[in-house]
């Protein structure tokens, strides 16, 4: 797993940047950059749905991939009207309102005595927020930091959750004794964790510090807002991975599909 998943992890992250770099020509529009997101997107709802059907109930895939999408492309609005700070989550919120409604009409729809909708229902805008909404976030960190940052605000995440997996792993391996979650991930534990964390920080140092020798700026200000940054960056990844063991585990299923060989799916 190890020897296919690490050239695999490096391809995608020269991909990445490579793409983010091409990208920055298309300031403030990004239209690169919010396709890929709207792609990865997209596949990663498949998945999840698939998985849904297992775990609760069959979502309404073409609102939960739709929802999704509108939720994702919405926000190619926030440099066009030039939104800031918490109004940038109006149109990705704007969108996800209008699934709902959608999905309330569904389920008047699609409403029988026989089979129950209501989990079908709740399955789709579980969904639609897990994907749509927190993916959200990749495109707006991008837009909200314009016209120096934006690149390195992507770097700073990629580079504190990748740190993380590594720090995780290889705590885990030398020093792991502690399982974090026995049932759930047996293999995870609270000495990879603390190790997930620490090298978020020092990834996260890293890259601020290639930041400042090549643009003369620093997208975190202060030694305590980047250690702040790198630890809670580092939490939210660890809960996400489990967030994802959960469904898959409910599931009874190794990874969401084989689309990235050696990381279980774009989910």
């Amino acid at each position: 797993m190890l020897r296919q998943r690490l050239p695999i992890g490096i391809a995608l992250i020269l991909a990445l940047i490579g793409i983010i770099r091409l990208d920055s020509y298309l300031a403030p529009w990004h239209p690169i950059w919010h396709g890929l997101v709207l792609f990865a997107g997209i596949l990663a709802a498949i998945e999840l749905c698939k998985l849904l059907e297992i775990v609760i109930a069959r979502p309404f895939q073409s609102l939960m991939v739709g929802g999704t999408a509108l939720c994702l492309l919405a926000n190619a609005l926030v440099p066009v009207l030039k939104f800031g700070g918490m109004a940038s989550l109006g149109p990705a919120g704007l969108g996800f309102v209008i699934l709902l409604v959608s999905v309330l009409l569904a389920g008047v729809r699609h409403f029988d005595d026989a089979r129950p909708v209501l989990p079908r229902m709740v399955a789709t805008l579980f969904g639609v927020a897990y994907i749509g909404l927190l993916g959200s976030f990749l495109t707006l960190l991008r837009v909200a930091f314009e016209p120096v940052s934006g690149p390195f605000a992507l770097y700073l995440v990629v580079a504190a959750t990748k740190g993380t997996d590594t720090g995780a792993y290889t705590f885990g391996k030398l020093f792991g004794r502690h399982l974090m979650t026995p049932r759930l991930s047996p293999k995870k534990t609270w000495e990879g964790a603390v190790g997930g964390v620490l090298f978020a920080v020092g990834m996260t140092y890293l890259v601020r510090w290639i930041e400042l020798t090549t643009t003369g700026t620093q997208t975190l200000k202060s030694n305590h807002f980047t250690i702040i940054f790198a630890v809670l960056i580092s939490i939210a990844g660890q809960l996400g991975d489990l967030a994802e063991s959960l469904i898959k585990r409910e599931a009874s299923t190794k990874d969401a599909s084989s689309s990235i060989p050696g990381f279980g799916g774009v989910l």
